[in-house]
């Protein structure tokens, strides 16, 4: 073929837009790679070849091995070109886009004459597949983001949810399901730096849709060198400069309350004609963040950057309750700089930092009449600014030919300065027993006052690959310690709480109780948590033959939380090996079949230490009262009802490690299978077929079971300790080895009680997927793109895992409340929130050669099942003197009986559309101008997506349940039509 030609199909290949990419993935890294083999038919002479980069003027020269195969990685993003030569002739050049965390692969050709542009073009994925290593995962370029109709902020869960095998959490914690598991066992990346929300392990410290370049999700299944979690991975990277100087503006705008583009929520009424949830006139104003960016070279072929300013401007939303209202205004200003720096074409150094301060200020007022708009008095005020910080720093370094070293050290922070009231005035509320509903009647608009709250986390890795004869051997180690300084308070004065009983019911303190009474509560929880992760790891990619490689890994992480005054209070080691398989089948990287087989675990967030050993203190009592204050609302003329109630364990003293748990306690974990194959359909085909299975192991939570140490240590020697509530972690369903003073001498005694002794179900949680995936690429004579994505799964169990999914209530991580009793366990063992047998989402875009662009993403998927809780039918069980729900809402039975979990029905088909249109303008040779319109939910489907799931409201004296006036009532529905523009502008 004539170089002419060749080049001639580059640059039609160059012309090719991003799409989605169902590729393999390597332990996370900003950089990527290449491979292939030398042409056949080449004669005698000695073939090398050199990698090439005329965006950062980078050059490689490669020689291959024996067997003709070259490989090279720690390449920055981009389109590369191979060049084949013998001596100074140029036999054949191919183009590549080289992603981060990946190898593209460059197919060996038969001969001269046969040479065609195949591999991965610009921003495009085409075959072959990548077959260096056992890992499966999907890419996503920005290219492809900003022409798909996801919303303003396009965060990494919108993207992930883009394949069938993702679920959407809508209802308790907006985030996302990757392998099954609950949205707190996913971890987040940015330049290979672990962002994750280490406080809840809910979410991440994030960046700006536009300083991102390409985003990777994991559903499960990884190597060693990534990290260790039950769920998934989603991993973004920053973008970079080159040395064609770049500048651009961005703005999105979001347009206000409106019937049309963005219509308001619904009201949500009980049985009785009540409010569940009023939110019909809340509303919202116009809203618009701009960006200015600019990239380019600071020293020509050595030295790059990025740089990005953002400006989200004030807007205003409007919140009404049953008698107030809330008018908040909130703004966000950002900064990044991604300095790049190549030493040399072996040496790469990557510096990225950024700052953010968000505003927000609340000003609430009473209402003149309950549910109405009709605005009065002020009532109070509040501010809370978030000032953000980060920095990451990236080496990657080629020392030889054959052995590579990567460090990483990062730094983020987040100073949250929540809201504030009143200490000297007490909250008051008054509860009604008919509708069960509780109304803010005083002054006071704050139950819980905030003091400044300290986040942050610095981590370092660094690790050393050595590739050795047919092996790529990876060892190194990791290190992150995190911070969280907090402390809430209900006001100092104390919350107060009207109650009018028209049956007798018993407090807490054993009181028995009816008709006109208040309840007095005070709060505190505070404290300085600190929690370190350390690991090591060791992995092997034995290459056994010329299509089949080998891995084989292992993984050691030590986990550290420490209590309140920052002393040692748990320690987690566990060792995580796993194994897999890539199988190049033809030999080409056309087919490929994969299989993974690993053990999992996930350290403890700061939110766990922080439940367990923080200061809290917490106090109820009851009273008897004479009047009320006309200002305050709060009762006068007190006469207390009974003894002073102190929470078990919330004395305000941080407990010690054995008070509050097991002294065997030991890390979560599971195990998790994967079984895969990967297919070229054609140029622009690429389908795939996934089956995974996760079968958990091991969790770690809370019990308030104290009855169960004290009625076994009764029985084994101990016959005058306490039997009482007492609340500590443990694994459920493993034997329960405490320390306490079983003779009453001052002095710890141990004691191990069987598993079958002490009552606990082992936790379980099978997830089953069959995923099946098409996906077409965007090229030249196709203008177009497709992913078509169906699942079949189950889910099934006891246990979620992180998160009490059942309940809708994220809560402290390892605190969910499941295991409280062995009575509440009951009926606990059924199909599981995600038990989503079949899921469809399809994403497409056609690109018309006028510059139109039209795009759209249909997600449909089948039922939730439901669950219900209830309050055991007996006022004098330990569950109902706890306030522990469990499963009793068989309402078939006299007393209410136990229903299975998931067995209460299940909620209605859902299907979306969301619609994109756009248009770019090229404006002389250097200026291109785009223009966006993304609606989600296209129809305003207002589907139903959830039910309110707890059965009863309370227990009469005589032991019949009172049920809940919400009981079954839709309590959540499909987010209402939303609308964003965007306008892009770029200078090339």
């Amino acid at each position: 073929m004539k170089k002419s030609a060749v080049r001639k199909s580059l640059l039609v290949l160059s012309l090719m837009s991003a799409v989605a990419g169902m590729e393999c993935a390597q332990a996370q890294s900003i950089t990527g790679g290449l491979y292939g083999s030398v042409p056949g038919g080449l004669g005698t002479e000695k073939v090398s070849i050199v990698v090439t980069s005329e965006q950062t003027g980078f050059k490689r020269d490669l020689q291959p091995d024996a067997q003709g195969h070259y490989k090279t990685s720690g390449l920055n993003p981009g389109l590369y070109t191979v060049i084949f030569k013998q001596g100074d002739k140029v036999l054949a050049e191919r183009q590549v886009s080289v992603k981060p965390n990946s190898d593209a692969a460059v197919v060996a050709v038969e001969s001269i004459a046969t040479v065609t542009v195949a591999g991965q073009s610009a921003h495009t994925t085409v075959i072959p597949i990548d077959v260096s290593t056992p890992e499966m995962s999907s890419h996503y370029s920005r290219e492809l983001i900003n022409t798909l109709p996801i919303s303003g902020a396009a965060n990494v869960e919108s993207i992930a949810r883009l394949r069938s095998n993702v679920r959407y959490d809508q209802n308790t914690t907006g985030l996302v399901q990757l392998g099954g598991a609950s949205p707190a066992e996913n971890r987040y990346y940015l330049n290979e730096f672990d962002t994750t929300n280490d406080r809840t392990l809910l979410g991440a410290n994030r960046l700006p849709r536009e300083a991102i370049q390409d985003t990777e999700v994991m559903t499960g299944s990884f190597g060693a060198s990534w990290t260790n979690a039950t769920g998934g991975i989603m991993a973004q990277t920053v973008r970079q400069g080159s040395n064609k100087f770049q500048a651009g503006y961005s703005m999105y705008y979001t347009p206000g309350t409106s019937s049309t583009l963005m219509p308001a929520e619904k009201d949500i009424r009980n049985a009785q004609g009540g409010y569940y949830r009023y939110t019909s006139n809340n509303h919202s104003d116009a809203s618009a963040t701009h960006y200015l960016w600019a990239s380019g070279a600071l020293i020509e072929d050595k030295l790059f950057g990025f740089a990005l300013l953002g400006d989200r401007q004030p807007s205003k939303s409007y919140s009404f309750s049953q008698n107030r209202a809330a008018v908040s205004e909130s703004s966000n200003k950002n900064i990044l700089l991604n300095v790049t720096w190549n030493i040399n074409s072996d040496h790469t150094l990557s510096v990225t930092g950024s700052r953010g301060w968000t505003r927000n200020h609340t000003d609430n007022y009473r209402l003149l009449s309950d549910y109405t708009t009709q605005v009065g008095a002020f009532s109070s005020s509040s501010n809370s600014p978030v000032k953000e910080r980060m920095l990451i720093a990236n080496y990657h370094g080629n020392i030889t030919d054959n052995l590579q070293v990567r460090l990483m050290g990062g730094y983020l922070g987040q100073l949250n300065d929540r809201a504030h009231g009143s200490e000297d005035i007490p909250y008051v509320d008054s509860y009604n027993s008919a509708t069960q509903k509780t109304t803010n009647i005083g002054i006071q608009d704050r139950s819980v006052n905030f003091q400044p709250d300290d986040y942050w986390r610095r981590g370092y890795k660094g690790d050393v690959t050595w590739n050795v004869a047919n092996h790529k051997i990876v060892f190194g180690a990791e290190y992150y310690k995190h911070y969280l300084g907090q402390d809430w308070h209900t006001p100092n004065a104390g919350w107060y709480t009207y109650f009018d009983r028209p049956n007798t019911v018993q407090l807490p303190n054993g009181e028995q109780v009816s008709g006109q009474y208040v309840g007095y509560y005070f709060n505190r929880e505070f404290g300085h948590m600190v929690s370190i992760n350390k690991a090591a790891y060791l992995e092997d990619y034995w290459k056994a033959s010329d299509g089949l490689l080998l891995y084989g890994g292992l993984r050691f992480d030590k986990y550290v939380n420490k209590d309140a005054l920052e002393r040692p209070l748990f320690s987690f080691p566990i060792t995580s090996p796993r194994v897999g398989v890539s199988w190049d089948v033809n030999g080409d990287s056309s087919l490929k079949v994969g299989a993974n087989l690993g053990r999992y675990s996930l350290s403890m967030p700061s939110n766990f230490s922080f439940g367990v050993a923080e200061s809290h203190l917490e106090q109820r009592k009851w009273y008897r009262y004479s009047g009320i204050d006309p200002a305050s609302k709060a009762p006068l003329g007190l006469t207390q009802i009974g003894s002073t109630y102190t929470v078990p364990g919330h004395d305000g003293v941080p407990p010690e490690a054995y008070q509050v748990a097991t002294t065997n306690l030991k890390a979560p974990y599971q195990n998790e299978l994967q079984l895969y194959l990967q297919k070229a359909l054609g140029r622009n085909w690429v389908g795939q077929v996934d089956f995974g299975y996760a079968d958990l192991k091991r969790v770690i939570n809370s019990t308030c079971y104290g009855q169960g140490i004290g009625k076994y240590a009764n029985a084994h020697g101990y016959p005058d300790y306490p039997v009482d509530y007492e609340c500590f972690e443990l694994n459920p369903g493993e034997d329960v080895t405490v320390k306490r003073d079983f003779n009453g001498d001052g002095k710890l005694e141990t004691l191990t009680i069987p598993a079958s002794e002490f009552g606990l179900p082992k936790p379980k949680h099978k997830y089953i997927h069959l995923t099946f995936d098409a996906s077409h690429s965007r090229s030249a004579s196709e203008p177009w793109y497709l992913n078509a994505s169906y699942t079949w799964a189950r889910s099934f169990g006891n246990d979620n895992g992180f998160l009490n999914l059942e309940n809708r209530v994220a809560g402290y991580i390892g605190q969910s409340g499941v295991y409280d009793f062995p009575e509440t366990t009951l009926g606990a063992s059924g199909n599981l929130t995600n038990d989503v047998r079949h899921a469809f989402t399809a994403s497409a875009a056609y690109y018309f050669q006028n510059g139109l662009r039209t795009s759209g993403v249909l997600s449909m998927h089948s039922g939730e099942p439901v669950s219900c809780f209830g309050l055991k039918p007996d006022v004098d069980s330990i569950s109902y003197n706890w306030g522990s729900w469990g499963h009793y809402c068989d309402a078939s039975t006299n007393p209410v009986g136990v229903k299975t979990a998931g067995t209460s029905g299940r909620l209605p088909f859902f299907w979306q559309v969301d619609m994109g249109i756009g248009y770019d303008m090229t404006i002389g040779a250097h200026n291109k101008l785009s223009f966006d319109l993304s609606i989600q939910n296209l129809t305003n489907r207002r589907g139903i997506t959830d039910r309110y799931n707890t059965y009863s409201a309370d227990v009469n004296a005589d032991n019949t349940i009172v049920q809940d006036v919400n009981w079954g009532i839709p309590s959540q529905y499909q987010t209402p039509r939303r609308a964003s523009f965007a306008l892009r502008y770029a200078f090339r």
